[in-house]
């Protein structure tokens, strides 16, 4: 049976459109709290199950829809005190357990550690939800839930249209600005904060560095990254709010659950190319071999000595291939040459959570040669714990960083206006407020 909706149709297989995350989170999870942990009368479900029990000296209290749950179903959860990292799993009877979301802090939209679970991602089953404080480890409380989407044997997938969503030509009379950021998606305020940033700046395109946490789940994407404007045009949330003009690129984090990534994002693969405003865009993964025998290195000599590559090559991955002013990821020091030997300008990068300007360096990692040009860019200040810059100050490799600091890097294709290529490309690393904290530029 074809699970799928039809490409321009919302996402969920059987069902009509209906408000999500914020509109309807809150109205399912306010339902199930009228009466706390008892049996109330939940939209969709006969009655809730529901429990209190203490994990890692909390007490810790969760409310779930039973009698079937299907698509997109609230799950009340409290935290006393309510603070601190909460663990939600799913374990199917006689399967095997699937963490489900670690939350790091309570909503801004329920003020406690709720979530909604979409359950058409996962198959039927009766079986356990699981909540910990602080740990796998700690004491469970736990409540009885059965899923009844019609997933006999696989979860409901959604179109295999990631392409209609790439950008389009631009034509505007001023060089576009696109933004960048990674390691950021928790549903933390300073997250958040982040993702309505972006929103508000709103550009033609924005490059997604990688990571949502903690283990990028299909529920985490929901919760996290947010409502996916790919799905519910216009009423994205989060993150999820700028869907429609993002380019994800797979972060460590999502490595443990590459199908989410993938369906989140409508099917899109691990790697692939782009063109906007007369710039080459690579987005590569670096949990997977980008070695000289590999897939992802010949996909990359094949686009970069292609004779129609314009001059411009922004090349995105999530882990930074210079770590520092010493070290360097020596499973990408062959992508690194690759990329520096036949003219990239730019690699853009995540997963350290600060800001830092690497000096040009040709194929060695070696500043002020003559062959010195590719530029590695990381800004992996999303909002999600935040680092300092001990072991990246100025230095042989480094220009200059910045730590303890939520932002987004700025980048502005000189000369695509008007549907122009781009011939420099400068770059604005930026807080919140748009003020910039450095810039640069390099000539393609």
């Amino acid at each position: 049976m074809d699970l799928r909706c039809r490409a321009g149709s919302f996402r969920r297989w059987g069902a009509a459109p209906r408000a999500r995350l914020p509109d309807r989170l809150p109205t399912l999870l306010a339902l199930a709290a009228i009466v706390p942990m008892a049996a109330v009368a939940v939209p969709g479900a006969a009655r809730a199950d529901s429990n209190c029990g203490t994990s890692g000296g909390h007490t810790i209290c969760v409310v779930a829809p039973v009698g079937g749950l299907s698509g997109d179903s609230g799950v009340t959860v409290t935290n006393s005190p309510n603070a601190g990292v909460v663990i939600a799993t799913w374990i199917p009877s006689g399967g095997t357990p699937t963490q489900l979301i670690e939350s790091y802090a309570p909503s801004s939209t329920t003020h406690d550690y709720s979530f909604v679970w979409p359950t058409e991602e996962y198959l039927d089953s009766d079986g356990t939800l699981r909540l910990q404080w602080g740990s796998t480890g700690s004491t469970a409380v736990d409540v009885s839930v059965t899923l009844s989407n019609g997933n006999a044997s696989d979860f409901q997938h959604s179109p295999d249209d990631w392409a209609n969503y790439l950008p389009g030509a631009w034509t505007k009379p001023n060089d576009p600005t696109i933004l960048a950021v990674g390691d950021g998606p928790s549903n933390e305020v300073t997250s958040n904060a982040v993702a309505d940033r972006i929103a508000q700046v709103d550009p033609p395109l924005f490059l997604f560095l990688g990571d949502v946490y903690e283990t990028g789940t299909f529920t985490e994407f929901l919760n996290h990254y947010g409502v996916s404007a790919l799905d519910a045009p216009g009423a994205g949330t989060l993150w999820g709010a700028t869907a429609d003009v993002t380019q994800p690129t797979v972060g460590n984090h999502e490595n443990a659950s590459t199908p989410a990534f993938i369906d989140y994002w409508h099917q899109r693969p691990l790697f692939t190319k782009f063109t906007f405003g007369g710039v080459l865009f690579l987005d590569m993964d670096t949990n997977i071999s980008l070695k000289s025998t590999s897939k992802q290195y010949k996909f990359v000599q094949s686009a970069l000595t292609d004779p129609a590559a314009p001059p411009c090559v922004v090349t995105f991955w999530h882990k930074p291939a210079a770590k520092n002013n010493t070290q360097t990821i020596f499973s990408l020091q062959q992508a690194w040459a690759l990329l520096a030997n036949n003219g990239a300008d730019l690699l853009l990068n995540g997963n350290q959570h600060h800001m830092v300007e690497f000096k040009p360096l040709d194929a060695d990692f070696a500043a002020g040669t003559q062959q010195a040009h590719l530029v590695e860019l990381v800004d992996g200040t999303g909002g999600h714990k935040l680092a300092g810059v001990a072991n990246t100050p100025p230095g042989a490799r480094i220009a200059w960083s910045k730590g303890k600091m939520a932002g987004y890097l700025a980048l502005t294709l000189v000369g695509a206006a008007e549907g122009g290529q781009a011939t420099a490309i400068r770059w604005d690393f930026e807080d919140l407020n748009g003020n910039s904290l450095r810039s640069g530029s390099v000539t393609c």
